[in-house]
């Protein structure tokens, strides 16, 4: 490969960190993966951010790579982007007041640049991904929590202080669940990958018959995954969790198509894998919970660059800051 420029981005998740080395037009050149080891402490998860970076870092003679352009964190918030702080992570234990952004340009000597992930995610897709060709989009990421990020007139929308957007946040159920964020009712509560754990978890304790008992021996090692796993085998408890969720999801949806009125609402994350049982109930529930005229031409679709949405936004997320997009 000839000289060139290129970029970092981070997808900072709570169970995994995934790096991307790109060239600013949007190639892929290499790709790290590793845990982010949030229970051992926020000293642990910077590490791992450091580690990542110097593994890209190593191919730049391999490469030809004549300049780094800077470095771009999706991070989940709430978050200052300015200021490069972080100031909390509900699903990252003791993550708050993090100045992430003074702590990694004093440790890697690039130019780094903080994004809520979602928006970061949101970003990706319209550079990149389902959302290209769009001036409007709405995206939710579906993990572990859930995020919001927008494009409006083909902008991030970030809020007055770069708080905005923390859709897995609104409340549908007034008094319902606890959130990790402390208060009770959150979308996250109730439709995360989390949330479909715990729930499944919660009904086979009390003795329902579900192929989930055979399908995992330790129902401490259930996953999201296997919930949707057995959906599609029209397992009935699972199909019944999967029901639930899509309503909670839909119901979100369907006032978030009120509020903003997307072009498009695209779906990334773990949970997105499950696209022939979670997508048909989630419109569903949406369209009975949005008015005729916002859901009127709007497509819910899932995110094409898959799991690497995120990266490929910190990315972008460089070249927005640059001016170079």
């Amino acid at each position: 490969m000839s000289s060139s420029q290129a970029i970092i981005g981070i997808d900072l998740g709570a169970t995994n960190i995934k790096s991307l080395l790109m060239d600013k037009e949007g190639k892929i050149l290499v790709s790290d993966k590793r845990p982010s080891l949030g229970n051992e402490g926020k000293e642990k998860v910077i590490s791992q951010i450091i580690s990542s970076i110097k593994t890209l870092q190593k191919e730049e003679v391999k490469l030809g790579i004549s300049q780094f352009l800077g470095i771009g964190i999706g991070s989940p918030g709430p978050l200052n982007v300015e200021e490069g702080i972080i100031y909390q992570s509900p699903n990252i234990p003791g993550w708050q007041n993090v100045p992430l952004v003074r702590i990694l340009e004093g440790k890697i000597h690039l130019p780094v640049f903080l994004e809520n992930d979602a928006n970061a995610a949101a970003l990706g897709e319209w550079w990149k991904g389902a959302g290209k060709g769009f001036s409007y989009i709405l995206l939710l990421t579906l993990g572990t929590g859930i995020g919001g990020g927008a494009i409006i007139n083909g902008k991030v929308y970030r809020g007055a202080r770069g708080c905005g957007m923390e859709l897995g946040h609104m409340i549908i159920k007034e008094g319902g669940m606890i959130c990790g964020c402390g208060a009770r009712g959150c979308l996250e509560a109730y439709a995360s990958a989390t949330a479909v754990v715990k729930r499944a978890k919660a009904i086979i304790k009390q003795g329902h018959k579900s192929y989930l008992s055979q399908l995992i021996k330790d129902m401490d090692d259930l996953t999201c995954e296997d919930v949707f796993k057995a959906a599609s085998k029209k397992d009935e408890l699972a199909l019944l969790i999967v029901e639930e969720t899509a309503r909670y999801l839909g119901t979100g949806i369907g006032n978030l198509l009120n509020i903003f009125n997307p072009d498009v609402v695209i779906l990334a994350g773990g949970m997105v894998k499950a696209k022939e049982v979670l997508f048909n109930p989630v419109e569903k529930y949406t369209r009975l919970n949005c008015l005729k005229s916002c859901w009127e031409m709007v497509k819910i679709v899932p995110a094409k660059l898959g799991e690497n949405s995120g990266a490929v936004g910190a990315c972008a997320t460089v070249l927005e800051r640059k001016g170079i997009i």
